[in-house]
């Protein structure tokens, strides 16, 4: 929920366990404590829907869902450390800067891990204000000591007390179109030439004579999953485009299906029962592409942010952490 910066540091005091997003001007007045944090400006709240700053900061708090936790940060070296330091009983919670180099190796490299997919592990890549990108970098807070990181991941590493469990959920209104198949020749998050239904091409070309819409994400089949990924910018005069994910060698990626009416359809797929559900985040584009300022979704609330982990990293999808409890499931 959305918080003052007096009542979050009265939770820190109590030594609750908190997940803290907001400007970095806010997160810089909390004090320390079991928290981690990520500049993102933007977040859905259940009183304003999608809102704007404004001097608060929006809190998880995981304390009553938990029994045990660690926190840590993480260069790129160290992210085998970070799958070693899960519960296998719990979830682990992480926050990446935006346009970082840790975020690249992340989005290209952790989908490899066949770990990875062990222990539910959900977070987001923070972010600016829109107009401050590329003058201001975003960034990740250690709550413990406060530092600040542009470089290194945070992680909240969650244990579940016996009889419960996480479960990852995305919530994605895209599928792949129906027009020309690219494949890509490198991983990375940036691309010039790739094949265009099997011959070769340049992607900003082809986006530049086809005219084609850059609010739809690149989607791929993910073993049955779509996956979104966000275009970024078209370089005209160098013919290179740049994605808000990564883009990987070994799947078939197609423009998006054109959906209309966005965010009815995204409140179509919202769960008719999301009382399990202790916490979210949406993609910055849903924000504006589906039109979510002054919107709500369903009661299920958290930042908009510059890219969404389920597991992997994933863009313009909500993504969703519940936790269960095997006896009331089983009434």
């Amino acid at each position: 929920m959305r918080m003052s910066i007096e009542a979050v540091n009265r939770l820190i005091k109590e030594n609750r366990t908190l997940l803290i997003c907001g400007e970095e001007e806010c997160l810089s007045q909390l004090d320390t404590g079991n928290w981690i944090g990520g500049t993102i400006p933007y977040c859905m709240s259940t009183e304003g829907g999608g809102v704007i700053g404004n001097q608060a900061v929006f809190v998880t708090d995981f304390t009553s869902e938990t029994i045990a936790f660690k926190i840590n940060s993480y260069e790129k070296e160290g992210l085998n450390q970070l799958l070693d330091d899960r519960f296998l009983d719990g979830f682990t919670y992480i926050l990446m800067p935006g346009f970082s180099e840790i975020q690249e190796h992340y989005g290209l490299n952790m989908g490899n891990e066949p770990s990875l997919f062990d222990v539910p592990t959900m977070g987001w890549v923070t972010g600016v204000y829109l107009e401050e990108i590329g003058s201001k970098s975003p960034k990740v807070i250690d709550g413990r000591t406060g530092t600040v990181f542009e470089n290194r991941i945070c992680a909240l590493h969650c244990q579940l007390p016996e009889g419960a469990y996480a479960e990852l959920d995305i919530i994605n209104i895209y599928k792949q179109g129906k027009g020309d198949v690219f494949r890509f020749t490198e991983d990375g998050f940036s691309c010039s030439d790739c094949l265009i239904n099997g011959e070769p091409g340049n992607l900003a070309t082809y986006y530049i004579e086809n005219d084609i819409n850059r609010t739809l994400p690149l989607v791929a089949n993910y073993s049955g999953v779509a996956i979104n990924i966000d275009i970024q910018d078209v370089d005209v005069e160098n013919k290179k485009m740049s994605f808000f994910g990564p883009l990987n060698t070994v799947y078939d990626y197609t423009v998006a299906e054109y959906v209309e009416n966005r965010y009815e359809i995204f409140c179509e797929k919202l769960p008719t029962d999301s009382s399990t559900i202790i916490c979210s985040c949406n993609c910055i584009s849903s924000y504006l592409n589906i039109g979510m300022e002054g919107k709500h979704s369903g009661g299920i609330v958290g930042p908009f942010t510059f890219g969404e982990i389920a597991y992997v990293l994933v863009n313009q999808t909500m993504v969703t952490l519940s936790i269960i409890n095997v006896d009331n499931k089983s009434e």
